[in-house]
């Protein structure tokens, strides 16, 4: 950003790169364990579990979500970027 930001702004910037880094490592958490599955799966029933794809589909999803907020944080405001990590922390944490 090219102006400064208010103490306000600036305190909302970094409770948002707060909840961005948790929530990319919770991503990360459940992409790692559920490829865990899809590999004990694949190697115990020599298959592959549509649960288990899906699973791991929607977790590499919302771990690209996260960085596409990471890619535009200089192009939007904290309001902005504080309702796209709620749309991503819903997502993540209602299972």
């Amino acid at each position: 950003m090219n102006m400064l930001l208010t103490r306000q702004q600036a305190k909302a910037q970094k409770r948002n790169a707060k909840r961005l880094g948790q929530l990319l490592k919770d991503a990360r958490t459940e992409l790692e364990q559920s490829l865990a599955v899809l590999e004990d799966t694949a190697i115990e029933d020599g298959g592959w579990g549509i649960l288990e794809l899906s699973c791991s589909q929607d977790a590499y999803s919302r771990m690209g979500q996260i960085l596409a907020i990471a890619d535009k944080w200089e192009q939007c405001n904290h309001f902005e970027i504080d309702e796209k990590l709620s749309q991503i922390e819903s997502k993540i944490y209602q299972s």
